[in-house]
């Protein structure tokens, strides 16, 4: 008789799937490998760890954006999702009104995936968060990019194409996995670029990510 997976047991095979992607070596084959072999059950997995990251980062430019002034407060904003995965971020995104959304990954099988949420203007695949030749200087309003700065994927210096994607005046808002900003130079990175000019940090808070971990999340004005 065919043994029948338990939920824990369903748990714990997402958790070491989760894990296993932190130790690869952000190699841009390496994780396009992976995340081709891992794309059909990567929805369910990151449910099965309580994977709250997109709703959340969402949830947070929300806010930001509702402190805007009156007339700031568009909807038809520019939106890339930059390392969109299989589209959880853009779906969050569109539950709040916005419909001006692009995404990217460097995955061709995550971009399939979420081409099917029916929520992007336009997807691109094989794009490398430390070289977005894909795009132009100051092409979007406001850039997000959840689950893409975490252990095993990008150095913190890739934060500076978001900023060149981004307009002056535009905000870049992100996610650093609590592991990923303790054992990384990102906080560094983010004073070099403040006190060059290039951002102004509107907002940093800790919240929640998945069910072992928090996040810090970024919220940068591009000057």
């Amino acid at each position: 008789m065919a043994h029948k997976q338990t939920s824990e047991e369903s748990d714990s095979q997402s958790w070491d799937i989760i894990k296993e992607s932190h130790a690869l070596s952000g190699e841009s084959e390496e994780l396009d490998k992976y995340y081709h072999k891992w794309a059909d059950t990567y929805n369910e997995d990151v449910l099965n760890e309580q994977y709250s990251g997109p709703k959340y980062i969402v949830n947070f430019f929300t806010k930001l954006q509702n402190q805007e002034p009156e007339n700031k407060r568009e909807a038809k904003l520019g939106i890339l999702d930059a390392g969109c995965g299989t589209g959880l971020v853009g779906i969050a995104l569109k539950q709040k009104g916005y419909s001006h959304i692009d995404g990217c990954d460097l995955s061709e099988k995550m971009v399939e995936i979420a081409h099917q949420t029916d929520v992007y203007s336009s997807l691109t695949a094989g794009v490398d968060l430390n070289n977005m030749t894909d795009f132009q200087e100051k092409q979007y309003d406001v850039t997000i990019s959840c689950g893409v700065f975490t252990l095993g994927h990008v150095p913190p210096s890739a934060l500076e194409e978001l900023i060149r994607i981004t307009k002056t005046g535009g905000l870049v808002v992100m996610s650093t996995r609590n592991s990923y900003y303790d054992s990384t130079d990102f906080q560094a990175v983010c004073d070099r670029l403040e006190n060059e000019g290039h951002i102004k940090v509107v907002e940093h808070i800790v919240g929640p990510y998945i069910a072992e971990e928090g996040s810090h999340y970024w919220a940068f004005r591009v000057c």
